[in-house]
């Protein structure tokens, strides 16, 4: 039996940057200070599931999308005022969904996806996940999520994304 929790210190946050750097081969350390940063923004909400003998197997975390953050904006530019009024004005950003490969296809996925916009009170959540991951676009919109717009390039990224939302 595995056990949800409160992804909530510091311990937690390194034992997710090292999951999020065992699954995506991503050796730069900074998921840890991101998830660090993210943990003091308002309506932090992150939760781990541990395997049977209290490893980390996967976590998922999230905040409130607001205007005096790097990633809302880059969403803004991609939203018309409309988009925005509905997706961004009161809205639970869906920052992170991680599964140990070993772990996949176990319903653990779903589990933390839904427990964590279960008690948010924003009215919407959004997302956003790389086009061609098919397996995370096929969760969510299993869970009620829709495609917002499509492709989504953030930053300075080559790697075409999909901005989805919920409604909450």
């Amino acid at each position: 039996m595995v056990k949800i929790m409160g992804l909530t210190n510091d311990e937690q946050f390194q034992q997710a940057a090292t999951l999020y750097e065992e699954i995506w081969k991503d050796n730069d350390h900074s998921i840890e200070e991101r998830i660090q940063k993210h943990s003091s923004y308002s309506g932090f909400r992150g939760l781990a599931i541990l395997s049977n003998e209290g490893s980390m197997i996967g976590f998922s975390y999230g905040y409130t999308s607001l205007p005096t953050q790097f990633y809302h904006n880059l969403l803004a530019e991609e939203l018309n005022a409309l988009e925005y009024q509905r997706w961004l004005k009161d809205c639970f950003e869906f920052v992170e969904l991680a599964i140990h490969p070993s772990y996949r296809n176990r319903g653990f996925a779903r589990l933390l996806a839904t427990k964590l916009v279960e008690a948010v009170e924003n009215k919407t959540a959004i997302l956003t996940t790389q086009v061609d991951n098919h397996p995370a676009r096929t969760l969510y919109k299993s869970l009620g999520w829709k495609d917002i717009k499509e492709p989504f390039f953030p930053g300075n990224s080559k790697q075409a994304y999909v901005i989805m939302g919920k409604e909450l």
